[in-house]
C-alpha cells in the first residue's frame, strides 16, 4: 500500500519512511531518503506548497503532520554536521553519451542531478553567475535565504553535476553548438522569467513608479537601490504579488495595498504567506480589476479600477470575473507593481530555430517523452507548463531524466514514474503498538515576531528544534505499514 502522503507528493518522496528516521533519532538517513526523489530538500523544505499535508490522515483526527517542516529540520541538520559526514563522492560515470541540460533552475539541476546518477556525463549550461533561476533571484530573503538555494545546490555539484555559469545559449552559442561539443541529448529548462503585461491604459507610458514585480523583486534581490513609494498598489494574487507587496513594506513604503479581480478562493497563494501578509499589515481588495494607470509630470499617482463579480469557469478552471457597470473608483498610489504571471522568454531561440511553440508561447513537447520537435531535444518544467510550483518542477526535471534514459537506451516504453512501496521503517520503539491515535496536537513552527518582520529581510519561519521535530515525527499515524 502507498500511503496518501508519498502518492500526493509530484516528485514521490517516501515520505514515512524519512519522517519515520526523525523519529528515530536517524537524521542522515531521514535527508538520504529525501534525496532519493528530490535533491532541493532544503528548498523544499521552506516553500514547497506541500499537498502531502492536504491528505495526511493525521488531519482526520486532529492536525497533519508538518511534512514540509519536518524535511527543512532533515536537511538543516545535513548542512549543520556535513563537515562531520563522510564526503559526498560523485556518483560514478557508467555511460559513454553525454547529455546537456539548458538551464541551472529546479526543473535543469534535478534533471542533471538524476541523469549523473543514472551514470551519464551531464553539464548544465547557465545564462548568469548563480544558479537557482527565481529561487535565488527573486523569492525574497524572508522566505528563501539565497545561501540556502547555494547549500542544494552545492551539494548537486557534489554528486558530479556540472555547470558552466555564464555561457548563455542564444544565436551565438545555439543547440546545434551543443550537439557539435558530443552531446547526444538536451533537456531545456529555461523557465519562465517574462513578466506578463497587465494590458491597461498607461502601462506604456514610462511612468516613473511603476514596476513589474519580477523585475522588482530581482533588482531588490540583486542588492540595487529600489526607490519605494509611500504609498504602493499591487496588481496581482499570487505568490511574486504577495512577496512584492511584503518587500515595498521592508523598503519603507508606509501603506500596501493589493488589489485581485477574483476572490480568496481563487487566490493561488497558501494560507501561510497569506496570513504573514496581513498580519505585517498588507491590506488585500478582492473582486477590483484596475483598468487605467494615471500620471502627473511622468510620475505614477495611481490607478483607476472597477469591481469585479464572479460568473462561470473559464480554460483555467476558476470562475471568470466580470466588470461591474458603474462601479469604477480611484485609488491614489506613488508606486504601482504589476505582478499577473510570468511567461517563458523565448528569445534565446535564435530566428528560424525549428523548436515548435504553443500559442501560448511555451515550447510543444510529447506528452509523454518530453520531446520536443527537434531530434534528441526534450524540454520541462515551467517553459512548457508555464509558471508552476517548485516541487512541480523538480517532478518535471526527474521525469526529464527518465525520458532521456529511455531515449538513449532505444527504450520506447512508457515513461513513468512509479511510487513502488519501499522498504518499511518500524516505529522507534520497534512495534506498530507504538503509533498513538490519541489526539496530539501538532507542534507549533516557531516564526520571527511579526513586530520584527518589517525591519530586515530575516527568514520569517523558523527550524523546529530537535526535540520537537522528533516528538512531532512521532505524530505520524505510519500509513504505510498497511
Amino acid at each position: 500500500m502507498i500511503a496518501p502522503c508519498p502518492n500526493t507528493c509530484p516528485t514521490g518522496i517516501n515520505v514515512p519512511k524519512y519522517v519515520a528516521h526523525i523519529a528515530a533519532g536517524e537524521y542522515n538517513e531521514s535527508i538520504a531518503t529525501i534525496r532519493d526523489r528530490n535533491p532541493f530538500a532544503a528548498i523544499c523544505g521552506r516553500i514547497c506548497h506541500h499537498p502531502c499535508e492536504g491528505k495526511c490522515r493525521r488531519g482526520e483526527l486532529d492536525a497533519p503532520v508538518a511534512i514540509r517542516s519536518l524535511k527543512r529540520f532533515a536537511s538543516d541538520w545535513y548542512f549543520e554536521h556535513k563537515a562531520e559526514l563522510p564526503d559526498q563522492k560523485p556518483f560514478p560515470i557508467t555511460k559513454d553519451q553525454k547529455v546537456a541540460v539548458v538551464g541551472a533552475g529546479p526543473a535543469g539541476l534535478t534533471c542533471a542531478y538524476f541523469l549523473t546518477q543514472m551514470g551519464y556525463k551531464t553539464t548544465v549550461f547557465e545564462a548568469i553567475a548563480e544558479g537557482g533561476g527565481m529561487l535565488s533571484e527573486a523569492i525574497p530573503d524572508f522566505r528563501l535565504p539565497r545561501e540556502v538555494v547555494l547549500q542544494d545546490i552545492d551539494y548537486i555539484k557534489s554528486c558530479g553535476v556540472e555547470i558552466k555559469y555564464n555561457t548563455p545559449v542564444n544565436a551565438d552559442f545555439t543547440l546545434d553548438d551543443i550537439k557539435k561539443q558530443g552531446f547526444t541529448a538536451i533537456f531545456i529548462a529555461a523557465g519562465a522569467q517574462k513578466s506578463l503585461p497587465i494590458g491597461i491604459t498607461g502601462e506604456s507610458d514610462g511612468l516613473e513608479g511603476f514596476h513589474y514585480g519580477l523585475t522588482f523583486l530581482q533588482d531588490v534581490k540583486a542588492g540595487k537601490k529600489v526607490k519605494v513609494g509611500d504609498k504602493v498598489a499591487v496588481i496581482g494574487g499570487g505568490n511574486v504579488a504577495l512577496d512584492a507587496a511584503r518587500t515595498a513594506l521592508r523598503l519603507g513604503a508606509k501603506d500596501v495595498e493589493i488589489f485581485y479581480r477574483r476572490s480568496r478562493e481563487e487566490m493561488p497563494v497558501s494560507d501561510i504567506e497569506y496570513d504573514e501578509a496581513l498580519d505585517e499589515g498588507v491590506k488585500i481588495n478582492f473582486l477590483v480589476s484596475p483598468t487605467l494607470l494615471t500620471g502627473d509630470n511622468k510620475k505614477v499617482t495611481g490607478l483607476k479600477c472597477i469591481r469585479m463579480q464572479l460568473g462561470e469557469m473559464d480554460e483555467s478552471g476558476r470562475r471568470k470575473p466580470l466588470a461591474i457597470q458603474g462601479s469604477d473608483f480611484s485609488v491614489a498610489a506613488d508606486m504601482v507593481i504589476a505582478a499577473v504571471g510570468q511567461a517563458p522568454d523565448l528569445a534565446f531561440l535564435p530566428t528560424g530555430s525549428t523548436l515548435e511553440r504553443t500559442s501560448k508561447e511555451t515550447l510543444a513537447v510529447d506528452a509523454n517523452t518530453l520531446l520536443t520537435s527537434m531530434s534528441g531535444v526534450f524540454a520541462g518544467g515551467d517553459l512548457v507548463t508555464g509558471p508552476d510550483m517548485v516541487v512541480n518542477a523538480i517532478a518535471a526535471g526527474r521525469r526529464g531524466a527518465l525520458a532521456i534514459d529511455k531515449y538513449l537506451r532505444a527504450d520506447s516504453s512508457r515513461v513513468e514514474m512509479y511510487n513502488l512501496k519501499d522498504e518499511v521503517i518500524l516505529p522507534a520503539a520497534g512495534g506498530e503498538e507504538e503509533i498513538t491515535v490519541e489526539a496530539q496536537p501538532r507542534i507549533e513552527v516557531p516564526t520571527l515576531p511579526t513586530g520584527e518582520r518589517k525591519q530586515s529581510f530575516k527568514e520569517i519561519e523558523l527550524a523546529l528544534p530537535e526535540k520537537e521535530a522528533v516528538l512531532e515525527a512521532k505524530r505520524c499515524l505510519r500509513c504505510d505499514l498497511g
